[in-house]
């Protein structure tokens, strides 16, 4: 008994570890987008947003495997989602665009807002069963994909990319703030 509450105490920080490994991700995603607007950046970049989508599916599930849920756990969480899928595939494309009109703007800023209001709504949830909405780590997933894949088909944003871009990002916030039920595939 006492070796499985030592055990239990090593391992009911991984969870917490894991969140903090996804926001971390999110934040170096930011930061080297500050810094660089290249091809190999840009995929860099994906990449590790690629990794924080292990980070999201593992810490949740480790959590409810270890029975070490909190609350603290869920905010932190809904925090990292927000940093590294709401904000962090964003600035992927603000770094490779010169000059974005007024509009291009109002979309990328109503993308993580979408998905801080969806991150709110999932945590004031009773049934944790399901998503309401497309949750901010598939949108980010598709989002860093779009932008992946097309390092390899251009090295220039053009203007038809662009508003490509600009559509499936109105697409995703309008699926994140959406009212229908995903189930969960990690439960």
């Amino acid at each position: 008994m006492e070796k499985e509450k030592r055990m239990f105490q090593k391992t009911k920080h991984v969870p917490n570890m894991l969140t903090f490994s996804n926001m971390a991700v999110g934040v170096l995603v930011i930061l080297t987008m500050m810094r660089s607007n290249s091809v190999t950046g840009t995929r860099l970049a994906c990449l590790l947003i690629y990794l924080a989508v292990i980070f999201d599916s593992l810490d949740g599930f480790l959590a409810r495997h270890l029975n070490a849920t909190s609350e603290l756990g869920r905010q932190l969480d809904s925090f990292a989602d927000f940093v590294t899928f709401g904000v962090a595939p964003i600035s992927i494309f603000m770094s490779r665009i010169e000059e974005p009109s007024w509009y291009v703007l109002f979309v990328l800023v109503m993308y993580p807002l979408a998905g801080a209001f969806r991150l709110a709504r999932y945590n004031l949830q009773d049934d944790y069963r399901f998503f309401k909405g497309l949750p901010i780590t598939a949108a980010g997933f598709i989002t860093a994909s779009t932008l992946f894949i097309h390092s390899f088909v251009s090295q220039e944003f053009s203007n038809m990319f662009v508003l490509v871009f600009v559509l499936q990002t109105i697409l995703l916030s309008f699926l994140m703030v959406g009212s229908f039920r995903v189930k969960r595939i990690l439960h």
